[in-house]
């Protein structure tokens, strides 16, 4: 066998929406790595969002932020920001509209008090404990201006007051907009990201990179934020508590996260 290049997702994927890591996932990517292939984070979070216990498990790269950036054995090979104009005009049209929001970047999340106050008790709302609230959103700089962060990377959006479909045609051409991947949130909380930048084009950077090829490639994910990743690897591994869009789109379907999913799902492939 050709050594692989896996794609994993964390929410969902590696990751259980009480912030827990089953066991058999732990075992599962170690065992590969071991075998020699490689393990890369594939996720919307950006790197201070990746805490010590998740990269303990000894990834070979991470592409983050949805793709607006990518590390190669902890160099960091590529990154997109958005640009000034579209940083003040997606302040403006979220803060006139009611949105809770935050502008990600590679150290903590850029914010104002509003929106602090509201997704902190939407986060709590929704069953997050206290540590996975700190580990998403802990670091924060809380500012009147966050737009004014050069270094943001995408947006994240709770409780909005539009479908999401609606606020990807107001953000359009320069935005792309996602439902939001974390567990129980609705049509009306969200990920921004710049368009044209997503999971797929950060797979692609990274095996570039390598020099690993398409077809030794693998993703593994659950959510919207997914499609690009699953069309794009040479196999495409739906979790079983996937979305029924990225099911459609998989070459092959696995057990949810509780049923051992990811080191079943490796099983199949002979990665262990």
């Amino acid at each position: 066998m050709n050594k692989k290049a896996v794609f994993l997702d964390i929410d969902g994927t590696i990751v259980d929406f009480n912030g827990n890591i089953p066991n058999s996932a732990k075992t599962a990517i170690r065992l590969a790595k071991a075998n020699g292939h490689k393990m890369v984070i594939c996720s919307g979070r950006s790197l201070f969002q990746m805490y010590d216990e998740l990269l303990s498990l000894g990834f070979s790269g991470i592409v983050g932020a949805a793709g607006a950036f990518v590390m190669a054995d902890d160099k960091d090979i590529y990154h997109a920001y958005i640009d000034e104009e579209h940083r003040k005009s997606s302040f403006e049209y979220l803060e006139k509209n009611g949105f809770f929001f935050c502008y990600q970047s590679n150290d903590g999340i850029v914010i104002n008090e509003r929106s602090k106050n509201g997704m902190v008790d939407i986060l709590s709302s929704n069953g997050l404990s206290e540590l996975r609230i700190e580990r998403l959103i802990g670091n924060m700089q809380v500012t009147d201006e966050p737009w004014k962060n050069e270094k943001n990377e995408k947006i994240v959006y709770y409780n909005g007051p539009y479908p999401v479909k609606k606020v990807a045609a107001d953000l359009a051409p320069y935005f792309e907009v996602v439902p939001m991947s974390l567990g129980k949130m609705d049509d009306y909380s969200g990920e921004i990201s710049i368009g044209g930048i997503n999971k797929a084009t950060g797979m692609e950077i990274y095996l570039h990179h390598t020099g690993i090829k398409r077809e030794d490639s693998i993703a593994l994910g659950d959510g919207a934020n997914d499609l690009e990743m699953m069309e794009y690897a040479g196999i495409g591994v739906a979790m079983g508590n996937a979305r029924a869009e990225v099911k459609e789109l998989a070459d092959m379907i696995t057990d949810s996260i509780h049923e051992d999913g990811l080191y079943n799902a490796f099983v199949k492939l002979g990665l262990i």
